[in-house]
């Protein structure tokens, strides 16, 4: 899978807080990539929302009512 290949709409903002190490970690992978960290972030976001459907997750199987 190519980089930003899941990304289809980025039409919402949210704001995350995040242990310091964690977002340590992030920006290092992020600059490795060099791609900017809230890229990755969505694309990491976006990888876990998938796998999650993918193994049936309950809340994927309720109409989108949102």
């Amino acid at each position: 899978m190519t980089q930003g290949s899941m990304m289809t709409d980025m039409s919402k903002r949210i704001q995350v807080t995040l242990p310091d190490r964690l977002a340590e970690d992030l920006e290092k992978w992020a600059n490795y990539d060099g791609r900017p960290l809230s890229n990755l972030a969505a694309y990491l976001l976006e990888r876990a929302v998938a796998e999650a459907k993918k193994e049936g997750a309950e809340w994927a199987k309720q109409d989108n009512k949102t």
